[in-house]
């Protein structure tokens, strides 16, 4: 199984782009990528949840904390981003 690695710039998109179908969870995200990748990449956790703490400082997500976990949603300027 290759460990190919994105830029840390293409994972905020991806991520992004995840986030504008529906809103989800960082550890669903890194799911869907494996999956998506047919397992050639997964990315870490110390990869996905700095770029979804990035991604809320920027304006472009919000969090919603659920118990332990966090349900990202798109806001319009993240969605103005990811149009451009």
């Amino acid at each position: 199984r290759a460990r190919r690695l994105l830029a840390q710039g293409d994972l905020q998109l991806i991520a992004l782009a995840l986030i504008a179908e529906q809103p989800r969870h960082g550890y669903e995200i890194i799911k869907l990528l494996e999956e998506k990748t047919e397992g050639w990449y997964a990315p870490s956790p110390g990869m996905v949840y700095p770029t979804l703490t990035y991604l809320e400082e920027a304006g472009h997500v919000t969090a919603q904390t659920e118990g332990a976990k966090k349900l990202y949603s798109i806001t319009v300027e993240g969605r103005a981003y990811l149009d451009q």
